[in-house]
């Protein structure tokens, strides 16, 4: 009888320690795991943490050298955290592509971004685009999720104008992402790209042109011209004039337009002087006095006659710049 007794003791303190090793091995595959995340701790870290993604802040570092943590690292993402759901309990996110709402990043490879850098040793041109959402008709590129747009457009001026031996520089800055983090109207849309381009103007001397890049919204009948056998979409630009000193961008702007009817008649539709109510009258154009405004071709043009347009618009420009 005591032998029993003895043998349930040993078993209850075998148990005991089973449990308490138990409890202290999950404590340490717990805090091994834990510690695998890093707060972001650098004032970059944490503005992308508000820009870029809710939950930036926590930074996983796949190389963990512990078993646990490759093996958990295998099935789910961190840094997505919808990976969880999916694999736990076959949930199944509807992913957004960004791409569709009109932003687009570069589409031109590091090394061919090099080769359009050797041209010039600083840029001459600027482009950018106010209204980043605008986009062209057609779907043609549907099958990559993206809208060709005005960014696009401003990415293909970039290419052409290098083979003319003119450095560009286009505006990659997200202003849609930029506007929605601060609860911004469209008819902000003016201060926000003032507050990405006016440092590079500031900055850059060397520039000769600044393109702001739009779309108009006119019917195809009206902005579309056929040219040697090609349909081109139709430009027209804007020049405020309620800041001081505008006669030397509509002077500009008048020079350039010249050149292009000079060789293409059709292909432009004018420069328009807008001020007063219901216009904004500066287009941040008193920020220097080599801006214009060009609309090139409307919402019922294609990506195909905007790329018209600007095989014939570049070498013009190079003229413009180089002479």
């Amino acid at each position: 009888m005591k032998k029993v007794k003895l043998k349930k003791k040993r078993k209850f303190k075998f148990r005991i320690l089973l449990y308490a090793f138990l409890v202290f091995f999950g404590y340490q595959v717990s805090y091994n795991v834990i510690m695998n995340f890093k707060l972001a701790h650098t004032n970059e870290d944490f503005i992308k943490a508000l820009l870029v993604d809710s939950n930036y802040h926590l930074l996983y570092e796949k190389k963990a050298n512990n078993l646990l943590s490759k093996a958990f690292s295998y099935f789910f993402d961190v840094n997505e955290p919808v990976s969880i759901l999916e694999n736990t309990f076959h949930y199944k996110a509807n992913k957004v592509d960004t791409q569709t709402v009109g932003y687009v990043t570069n589409p031109k490879k590091e090394e061919e971004q090099k080769e359009v850098s050797k041209v010039e040793e600083q840029p001459s041109v600027y482009i950018y685009n106010t209204h980043q959402a605008e986009a062209y008709k057609g779907k043609g590129l549907q099958q990559y999720n993206i809208t060709p747009g005005v960014m696009m457009a401003s990415y293909i001026f970039q290419d052409k104008l290098a083979k003319q031996n003119v450095n560009a520089l286009v505006l990659e800055d997200n202003l849609i992402d930029y506007m929605n983090l601060n609860n911004m109207k469209h008819s902000q849309s003016y201060k926000a790209s003032r507050y990405f381009i006016s440092k590079t103007i500031k900055d850059m001397q060397s520039l000769k042109l600044i393109f702001d890049l739009h779309r108009d919204s006119i019917p195809k009948e009206k902005s579309t011209v056929v040219i040697n056998n090609k349909s081109c979409a139709k430009i027209v630009f804007v020049v405020g004039n309620e800041y001081d000193n505008y006669e030397q961008n509509l002077a500009l702007t008048n020079k350039l337009n010249q050149m292009i009817k000079d060789k293409y008649p059709n292909l432009t539709r004018g420069v328009l002087i807008k001020g007063g109510a219901g216009n904004n009258g500066v287009y941040n154009q008193d920020l220097s006095t080599k801006m214009t405004l060009m609309e090139m071709g409307s919402d019922s043009n294609t990506i195909d006659e905007v790329l018209n347009t600007i095989e014939l618009l570049a070498p013009i420009i190079g003229e413009f710049v180089h002479g």
